[in-house]
């Protein structure tokens, strides 16, 4: 699968109001990160797929996992989902 297929199918949304919101009023939540420490600093959060989640937990990205959804909290910002790294890894492994 090509990398922008990959965004067009596995990534959903952008939310980082949701998550903001989320966070803002029930701390609990920063618990259910996954791969993440204080060197994290997520620029934006994406809605993506169960299976998506998992590809970027593989990688080391970080991932909140909370209200039977999953976001990627995506550390870098400024061009297309497609043309990120840790993409291009994930559709070179699904060749």
């Amino acid at each position: 699968m090509a990398a922008n297929e990959i965004t067009d199918r596995l990534i959903l949304d952008n939310q980082n109001l949701v998550v903001e919101e989320l966070m803002k009023h029930d701390e609990s939540l920063l618990g259910s990160l996954q791969n993440f420490d204080d060197s994290s600093e997520v620029l934006e959060w994406w809605l993506v797929t169960p299976y998506m989640a998992e590809l970027l937990k593989e990688k080391g990205e970080v991932i909140l996992s909370a209200h039977d959804c999953y976001w990627w909290g995506r550390t870098t910002s400024g061009q297309a989902l497609y043309m990120d790294g840790v993409i291009q890894e994930i559709a070179e492994q699904m060749r």
